[in-house]
């Protein structure tokens, strides 16, 4: 493990410091009543490290003495969210994921190794993709607090051998005013304003689809899909408005989860940049 370990220290020292947005800490945790298709939402405050539930030491750990932590928001039937911590340390993952998950990362450095022995780096800011049948190595180079997104799904014919990590750095997640100006497009189902939108795809590889969208102020309907829709927002503050006329303010930092057929209104306020699951 020496010429891994050192391979890491290089990567640490690399590091310049990169300014992020910084998330509102607010603490709610709100829906909608039970009885209907409901949103569930939470910010930062939900996911702090004293509200996770300790899991103890990794048991196949080889470097360090990494333990973890965690707590989920919501399972529905093929996707589920929560967020999970991890102190330094590595251990070998090699057996096959059974699931795809996706993890925006809040703070820490890692690396994820390919079976082939590619490298990943990743830290705060960026977006992570473990395809279903990834497997290799986890080395936490500095503790990693991430928010995740997994999703359950069939088995899909893979092209990657070996299947890979997927890293997206935070540049390339967000789109500046300019390009949202000049390249955007008006929503043609805007009621209030004349919001801009404008998108980009990460990942879509059989019923899993990843990508950033970004949105000028305005307001427009959200109508009932057959899809979950699970979003980290980056930027922004919107309110998304309930069929009941009961509404949940949204800003970056926020976690919300839409299931399928859920109906409303997005309102926003302050131009919104999301990255978004949908399964």
């Amino acid at each position: 493990l020496s010429s891994t370990i050192s391979s890491h220290s290089d990567y640490l020292s690399s590091l310049s410091t990169v300014s992020l947005p910084i998330p509102s800490f607010q603490p709610t945790f709100s829906r909608q009543e039970e009885d209907s298709v409901h949103i569930h939402h939470a910010n930062l405050d939900y996911f702090t490290l004293d509200k996770l539930t300790p899991k103890g030491p990794r048991a196949n750990a080889d470097v360090g003495e990494p333990h973890d932590a965690t707590r989920p928001l919501v399972k529905l039937d093929a996707i589920s969210a929560g967020s999970w911590w991890c102190a330094a340390g590595g251990w070998p993952s090699l057996t096959p994921r059974a699931t795809t998950e996706i993890f925006y990362v809040f703070s820490g450095h890692g690396c994820l190794t390919d079976l082939d022995g590619n490298r990943n780096y990743f830290g705060p800011g960026d977006t992570v993709i473990l395809p279903k049948g990834w497997s290799g190595r986890w080395d936490v180079l500095k503790d990693i607090h991430k928010v995740w997104f997994v999703h359950d799904h069939p088995d899909i014919e893979v092209t990657m051998n070996p299947i890979r990590a997927i890293i997206t750095h935070y540049n390339a997640l967000v789109f500046s005013a300019h390009c949202l100006e000049n390249q955007g497009s008006v929503r043609p189902d805007a009621t209030r304003g004349l919001p801009k939108t404008i998108a980009r795809t990460l990942y879509d590889i059989g019923p899993t689809e990843v990508g950033t969208w970004s949105c000028s102020p305005g307001s427009f309907p959200y109508l009932p899909r057959d899809t979950d829709e699970c979003f980290y927002v980056l930027d922004g503050l919107f309110f998304l408005t309930n069929a009941d006329g009961t509404a949940q303010r949204c800003t970056n930092g926020d976690t919300v989860v839409i299931p399928k057929g859920w109906y409303g209104t997005w309102d926003i306020l302050e131009t919104v940049t999301k990255l978004w699951v949908i399964v």
